[in-house]
């Protein structure tokens, strides 16, 4: 592979390509919403900026460095439209997948700076062991992005002569990258928030998938690096959080706006005169830097680690897993209250506090966030051994 593959064709840091984007994506964000799925203008310009790609190495495009800047990425896409950074959140997780893969494998998936890419960990589909690979069917929901993705990463039970068909004890779960020729998309994705994520369900018919492109959690990582040693269920999760946190920025800003704009002479009171518009815009503000700050130093403390190749503690795990849980649900908690504080003006499409209200809860209903998380933390914190699968992952 050629190490000097530089992160895009402009050498930006992905927060400041993030940054660039922005603005296309707030212009086209009722393209996205009727469409639901990104504006082709606002793919292409993630496509080149390689923010699709972040999760990858560096000699495909990749990010590789310090991960609070792929924070920053989701923050402030998801200030602009939280749809958009789900997708680029969503394909953070497919190409870091890709670490499972052999080298020769993962540039033959990842070698076109142009694709997308789309993933479902949910074990929905069932691959038989055949000659030299598997047959691999299946039907799996809320696949984001789909609609625009050259490549999916799908999780299957592994069925073969004596093992388990079922989940359970003792399945034999693996992750499948299969391209979108083998794929139809079911549409299903009508919903309120997140519309524009395209999440259909997708359906897969025997299709025939080589040895070499199934991988599990414990195959070999081909290339070894800082980035590669990062844990993926709770950085999954920090991004989760972090998109929430652009929500909740944009729901506050939109709100000031609201505040500045209403001023009429002579007429008391506005409502910048109200006190809780004015004690939610404060208390919204303070927890938006506080929860921003324990989540980038969590995330901050395991890429020491990872630098120095060291072993993640259960504590330092459970520091990030917490941070995350609780940024999302006081997000979602200060949005829905800034929602009621501005009064009959959320009702109205034209400001992004509806669609903010909408997007966050539908943000806090994936299970990298739930509650469950905080019990795991919560047993590392009093010496116990955190028991779900992907607490250590």
């Amino acid at each position: 592979m050629d190490d000097n593959t530089s992160l895009n064709k402009t050498d930006l840091l992905p927060s400041d390509a993030a940054t660039e984007v922005f603005p296309l994506a707030v212009s086209a964000r009722e393209d996205t919403e009727a469409a639901r799925k990104i504006a082709p203008t606002v793919v292409k310009q993630l496509s080149e900026s390689a923010l699709f790609r972040m999760g990858l190495p560096k000699s495909l495009g990749g990010w590789e460095g310090n991960p609070v800047e792929t924070l920053k990425v989701y923050e402030t896409l998801a200030s602009a439209e939280a749809s958009v950074a789900w997708i680029v959140w969503n394909n953070h997780l497919a190409c870091t997948f890709g670490r499972f893969l052999d080298e020769s494998s993962m540039k033959e998936i990842y070698n076109d700076p142009s694709h997308v890419y789309a993933n479902s960990a949910r074990p929905e589909g069932v691959a038989t062991v055949v000659d030299n690979g598997y047959m691999v069917s299946g039907r799996w929901t809320l696949v984001s992005g789909c609609e625009l993705a050259d490549w999916f990463v799908l999780r299957c039970l592994v069925v073969s002569e004596g093992s388990p068909t079922t989940l359970g004890p003792g399945a034999n779960l693996k992750l499948f990258f299969i391209p979108k020729t083998e794929v139809e998309v079911i549409d299903t994705w009508n919903v309120g928030g997140l519309n524009g994520t395209g999440s259909h369900d997708i359906v897969i018919k025997d299709a025939f998938v080589k040895e070499a492109y199934a991988v599990g959690f414990d195959s070999p990582v081909a290339i070894d690096n800082a980035y590669s040693r990062l844990p993926i269920g709770c950085i999954n999760a920090a991004g989760c959080a972090a998109m929430s946190l652009g929500v909740l920025k944009a729901t506050m800003d939109d709100l000031i706006d609201m505040c500045l704009e209403r001023v009429t002479p002579g007429k008391n009171p506005d409502l910048r005169d109200r006190a809780t518009v004015q004690a939610t815009i404060a208390k919204s503000t303070t927890l938006l830097a506080s929860r921003r700050l324990q989540l980038d130093n969590s995330v901050e403390a395991l890429w020491n680690e990872a630098q120095q190749q060291n072993t993640f503690t259960d504590v330092q795990l459970a520091d990030v897993w917490a941070a995350s849980c609780e940024a999302a649900r006081e997000a979602r908690a200060m949005v829905s209250e800034i929602y009621a504080v501005a009064g009959t003006a959320s009702l109205y499409k034209q400001h992004k506090i509806e669609r903010a209200h909408r997007d966050i809860h539908a943000i806090l209903q994936h299970g990298i966030v739930q509650p469950h998380w905080m019990n795991q933390a919560g047993m590392a914190y009093v010496g116990l051994t955190p028991n779900a699968a992907m607490f250590r992952v």
